[in-house]
């Protein structure tokens, strides 16, 4: 018999997988379904990450555009697709069985109407036995969407609340925000650089792939000059009104900041510089609600709850680490689109018309 896809009584177990911009690992994450279609509950099991490895300089290369041959590129999607198949075993329950797998894959390029996540998911599926959805961007881009933010609607089905506007502030290589009315959608959008900024000055100035916790950055201070340079620069990307990604690169923002000549100043005030603008974008809300990598960085979200005019709080008061908050909304949105739900909407990526099912499918 078919169980209708909203039956409060429904199951399923589905792990969600993220590889983001920063290039700094994957995250997976085993995420209890309940019920589905638009009324699904969603709750965190576990979650996992692994690092990149010497797989984050070969994705970062493609990414930057370095020439590759065919086979080096469909090498790099196996060898990424093991390395999900490694940090998906992490969190699988005692018995292993899970009901899909969705998984975003390695951006390695973004100017819509153009996006590629990198993966093979049938290495996935076959060492899995699972279903696997991939690619979930790609019907939004078809019907003319900017493919990203693809995130807001799960953010409303983890984060929602009855009473509360919550806005969601992924700090991830770019940031994101989704403004939540109660446990409805008002509006998502792409803001401005963050880690990408963040971690570019790291490598460049300290040697090292990230400031770990923004310790450098905490004992450094804003150079006011070069501050208000950078805050024009990442106040005109966030109202360019399009989804970002590689064809934003963070090296003009990087060298806005060159003529700093202490690190760790440089890093504050470039941490001060994102605080300011991500701020401004969120406006009015009763509470903000940090996630992605850098909510790990003590001084950005110092620097954020300086400014803020409302309540911060990180996705972990909420039950969800963090680092864990898109892995977890891979899986809510597998969940919906294998329910007919669209996962875009105009409020979100400009979509005239979301396609009802997204994602390219493994079936096992």
């Amino acid at each position: 018999m078919n169980v209708p896809v909203d039956a409060p009584g429904r199951h399923r177990r589905i792990v969600g997988c993220m590889s983001g911009t920063s290039l700094d690992g994957i995250d997976a994450a085993l995420v209890d379904v309940r019920g589905g279609g638009p009324s699904l509950v969603a709750r965190l099991v576990a979650h996992a990450s692994v690092p990149l490895g010497d797989l984050g300089p070969r994705l970062r290369a493609v990414a930057d555009g370095a020439p590759h041959t065919a086979a080096e590129i469909a090498a790099l999607a196996r060898d990424l697709a093991l390395l999900h198949v490694d940090v998906i075993r992490m969190v699988l329950p005692d018995d292993g069985s899970i009901d899909l797998v969705a998984t975003h894959g390695q951006t390695v390029h973004h100017v819509p109407p153009l996006s590629w996540q990198l993966l093979t998911p049938a290495v996935i599926a076959d060492a899995l036995d699972c279903t696997v959805v991939s690619d979930l961007r790609a019907a939004d881009l078809a019907a003319g969407g900017q493919g990203a933010p693809i995130t807001p609607i799960a953010d409303a089905v983890l984060f929602g609340h009855d009473t509360e506007c919550r806005t969601i502030v992924n700090l991830g290589g770019f940031c994101n925000i989704t403004r939540l009315q109660g446990r409805a959608v008002e509006r998502g959008h792409d803001v401005c650089l963050c880690n990408q900024l963040l971690d570019g000055l790291a490598r460049r100035r300290l040697g090292t792939p990230y400031d770990a916790d923004g310790a450098v950055a905490s004992a450094g201070a804003i150079v006011i000059d070069v501050y208000e340079r950078l805050v024009g620069l990442l106040r005109r990307q966030a109202a360019c009104g399009r989804s970002l990604g590689t064809g934003d690169p963070a090296r003009t923002f990087i060298e806005a900041v060159s003529s700093v000549d202490a690190p760790e100043d440089a890093l504050h005030t470039a941490a001060g510089a994102i605080a300011e603008v991500v701020v401004e974008s969120v406006g009015d809300t009763d509470r903000m609600v940090l996630a992605g990598g850098g909510a790990r960085n003590a001084t950005l979200v110092d620097l954020i709850a300086r400014r803020a005019t409302a309540p911060v709080i990180i996705t972990d008061a909420l039950g969800v680490p963090a680092q864990a908050r898109e892995a977890a909304a891979m899986a809510v949105l597998g969940a919906l689109s294998a329910d007919g739900v669209p996962i875009t909407g105009a409020a979100t990526t400009g979509v005239r018309e979301p396609a009802p099912i997204s994602g390219a499918w493994v079936h096992r």
